[in-house]
């Protein structure tokens, strides 16, 4: 019996671990933002970050993890400093040095505090190529992202996204559309990987196994599903309050994980998981809109942004549904499947409760 119960705890250690990213907060990317405009004489800039990136760089006067205004406004030398130690800029092959201008704390629509940073650079000739080095998002870790707008004479607006991988970036003219759909399609990717609640949601449904074309419903029904509100959320057409849809994927990731306590039959399964699907839709959409979409390719980017999420969807499934699968001839299935599926109800209902009331707890 010991040896049954060690092995059963060891598999759900195992499904957990395929099923938890590295800790960042839901639909929430960890993002800070850059805006470069090159004018005849001059390149202007825009550094605009947020208090929970800027609480890494050692301003917390007080120690208790929190930036308030008034330390957010004492902390703009360092925060100048920091930025200047960790941007590179170079125009037509030619280093640039950025000069300082104003600087001022301002919140955002939702009372998140953004410290805006102003910098200027003298141009000897109009630039036609600009090579960018930001540095700051491997200092803020994996998930980090920055999002930049560029804009050279007689261009149209170019929009990048800089990361611990990818700090460097060349600008001599507009992306194509294909480098444009590639960084959708990765960002769609990476968010399902980073996107916990997505990973256990699914998790909640493959663990109880059953036969393969019951998943393969479930698993369509869901993609389906959200590919249709992500579409129509990130065009404008129907928009809802994020609060409520972050709350409601909380409550579906619940719901799965009770309902496998009960739960007999996963043949029609795939109705319940596509009214969930339309709401985790929802939620890829809040990512996009903090992306920024561009004017160009719009439909073509959300396609490769769903496509992005697809892949790191079929991922997961290839790699957990041959442990599932592996799990179902072996006596002592019904109690990992209580077990994985009690863990993931808790977080459920802990997210639930901490987007409904505005909370700030849960430790992923």
């Amino acid at each position: 019996m010991k040896i049954r119960l060690s092995s059963t705890l060891t598999f759900a250690l195992v499904l957990l671990f395929f099923a938890t990213p590295s800790p960042v907060r839901a639909h929430k990317l960890n993002t800070s933002y850059t805006n470069l405009i090159a004018e005849d004489a001059a390149l202007k800039v825009r550094v605009r970050m947020d208090d929970f990136d800027l609480l890494k760089i050692g301003i917390d006067q007080d120690g208790d993890s929190l930036l308030f205004y008034e330390e957010m406004v004492a902390g703009l030398d360092d925060i100048f400093a920091f930025v200047e130690g960790h941007i590179r800029l170079r125009a037509n092959g030619q280093p640039l040095a950025l000069v300082r201008g104003s600087g001022d704390i301002t919140p955002d629509n939702k009372g998140n505090m953004f410290a805006n940073l102003y910098f200027s650079a003298e141009l000897e000739d109009p630039v036609s190529e600009l090579e960018v080095w930001i540095g700051w998002p491997e200092r803020f870790g994996d998930a980090h992202k920055n999002l930049a707008k560029i804009m050279l004479p007689g261009r149209p607006l170019v929009q990048a996204v800089f990361s611990a991988a990818s700090p460097q970036q060349t600008f001599a003219g507009p992306k194509s559309l294909w480098e444009q759909l590639c960084e959708f399609a990765v960002l769609g990717g990476e968010h399902i990987f980073l996107g916990y609640d997505h990973v256990l949601f699914l998790l909640a449904l493959i663990v109880v196994g059953g036969r393969l074309l019951s998943l393969v419903k479930v698993v369509t029904a869901f993609t389906v599903a959200h590919s249709i509100t992500l579409c129509l959320a990130a065009l404008e057409v129907v928009r809802l309050p994020s609060q409520w849809i972050e709350a409601g994927i909380a409550l579906s990731i619940a719901y799965v994980a009770v309902e496998n306590f009960w739960l007999k039959r996963t043949d029609y399964r795939w109705i319940i998981t596509f009214a969930f699907g339309l709401v985790h839709g929802f939620g890829f959409a809040n990512v996009l809109r903090e992306l920024g979409l561009p004017t160009r390719g719009l439909v073509a980017s959300l396609f490769a942004f769903n496509a992005g999420v697809e892949i790191g969807q079929v991922a997961i499934v290839a790699l957990v549904f041959p442990l599932v699968a592996w799990l179902g001839r072996r006596p002592y299935q019904r109690l990992v499947v209580l077990v994985v599926s009690a863990v993931i109800g808790l977080f459920g209902v802990g997210w639930f409760v901490e987007r409904v009331f505005e909370l700030d707890y849960m430790p992923l």
